[in-house]
């Protein structure tokens, strides 16, 4: 499995009990994008939060219905056994 690091994550909603879901801004072509990840470890943080995070990084099919009312695919991008810190300190690893 491979490992993943994101420098900068934006913790947007906490799962309770499991982990939460992030995003990551970047720039592509010019335009600003969201990149969203669901981390699963049991370290608390708060909505707003900006974390560097380190884990296994897995990505499934995920199925939903659209705001259309239609229904949607997409790849879910998760990071497993996740190590969370704040952004602007060094990882002990």
């Amino acid at each position: 499995m491979a490992t993943v690091t994101i420098e900068a994550a934006r913790v947007e909603r906490i799962i309770q009990g499991y982990g939460f879901k992030a995003s990551e801004t970047t720039e592509f072509k010019g335009e600003e994008r969201k990149t969203w990840f669901t981390v699963w470890t049991k370290d608390q943080v708060t909505e707003g939060q900006i974390l560097r995070v380190e884990g296994d990084l897995s990505v499934k099919l995920e199925s939903f219905t659209g705001r259309d009312n239609q229904p949607k695919q997409s790849a879910g991008i998760h990071i497993n056994n996740a190590l969370t810190m704040p952004a602007d300190e060094e990882m002990p690893f």
